[in-house]
C-alpha cells in the first residue's frame, strides 16, 4: 500500500470523521522566546499526518489503528509522520548519564544505577535546525460511558504514564544543562483513546463536544503540578462521532463492544 500523505484532501469536506485542534492552553510567546509558533504549526501538521496514516491503514489494509492500541505500536506511525516533515529523525536516542545526577533527591541504589543510561523515544529537527525536539510518547485512555463508575478523567495508571513521560523530559533538561544533549523543545506526546461501552453511549453526542478541551486542561494541570513550572498543551482530535450508528461504523470503531468517539494526540510542551 502506497501512502500518498494528502492531508488536505483527507480532512476537507464532509466525512465520517472530523479533525479538531485545541490550543486554548498553549501561549506561544509566553512559553518560549523563539519557536513557539513554529512548533504549533509543526504539531498541527504532524497530528494530521499521524491520523491520516492510521485511517489509510484501517480503510485499505483493514488493520487495527496503531495509534489506538499502545505506545509500542504507535512508534512506527510517529516516526513515519515525523519523517514527512523533516529529514532528521532518530528513535530511541540514547545518552550516557554516568556523570549526571538525575535524581539527587533519592537514596534508592537501584534507581541511581538506572542513571547510567537514558533514552528518549525521538529526537528530530527541521531542515534548517531552527526547531529541534525531544519527544517521549505514552498511550492512555479515558472512559466516557454514561454509567456512574466512569469518571471521565485519567485514572491512576494513566496519570503514572504521563508522569513517566514528564520525568524523561525533566531528565533531558539535566542532560542539556550538563552538555550531553543539545537544546530543544521537549514534548510529551500523549495519545488518548476516548472510549465507552456501546450500550453506555450518551444519548446526546454533543455532551462530548468539550472532550478535547477538557483533556487539554487535565494534561496542563497534571504537568504543572508535577514539574512545578508552566507548560503549554496542544490537543489534536480525530472526532469519530459522525460515524457512530452508520453502516460504516465498524471501519472506524475497532473494538466490537466499544465506541471510540475520539482518538486524541496531546502534546505537553516544555521550552
Amino acid at each position: 500500500m502506497k501512502y500518498t500523505y494528502d492531508i488536505d484532501k483527507r480532512f476537507n469536506g464532509k466525512k465520517l470523521y472530523e479533525y479538531r485542534f485545541e490550543d486554548s492552553y498553549y501561549k506561544s510567546d509566553r512559553l518560549m522566546k523563539e519557536g513557539g509558533r513554529k512548533f504549533k504549526g509543526f504539531y498541527d501538521t504532524l497530528s494530521r499526518h499521524i491520523f491520516d496514516i492510521n485511517l489509510q491503514i484501517r480503510e485499505k489494509a483493514h488493520e487495527t489503528y496503531p495509534i489506538a492500541r499502545n505506545e509500542r505500536s504507535n512508534s512506527a506511525t510517529i516516526a513515519m509522520a515525523l519523517s514527512l516533515q523533516t529529514p532528521y529523525v532518530i528513535s530511541e536516542y540514547g545518552f550516557g548519564c554516568k556523570d549526571v545526577d538525575l535524581h539527587p533527591d533519592t537514596d534508592d541504589t537501584d534507581d541511581r544505577k538506572k542513571q547510567q543510561r537514558r533514552s528518549i523515544d525521538f529526537w528530530c529537527a527541521t531542515e534548517d535546525f531552527k526547531l529541534e525536539m525531544w519527544i517521549e510518547s505514552k498511550h492512555c485512555w479515558i472512559n466516557v460511558s454514561k454509567n456512574l463508575n466512569a469518571k471521565w478523567e485519567f485514572d491512576v495508571r494513566n496519570k503514572k504514564r504521563i508522569q513517566d513521560a514528564l520525568k524523561q523530559l525533566r531528565d533531558i533538561n539535566a542532560l542539556i544543562e550538563s552538555g550531553k544533549a543539545v537544546e530543544g523543545v521537549r514534548v510529551a506526546l500523549i495519545s488518548v483513546n476516548i472510549f465507552c461501552k456501546k450500550e453506555q453511549l450518551v444519548e446526546d453526542l454533543s455532551e462530548l463536544d468539550s472532550i478535547p478541551r477538557d483533556v487539554a486542561s487535565m494534561l496542563e494541570s497534571q504537568a504543572r503540578e508535577y514539574l512545578k513550572q508552566d507548560v503549554g498543551v496542544l490537543v489534536s482530535a480525530l472526532d469519530l462521532r459522525p460515524s457512530i450508528k452508520t453502516d460504516k461504523q465498524d471501519t472506524y470503531h475497532i473494538y466490537s463492544a466499544e465506541y471510540l468517539p475520539y482518538v486524541l494526540l496531546g502534546a505537553i510542551v516544555l521550552p
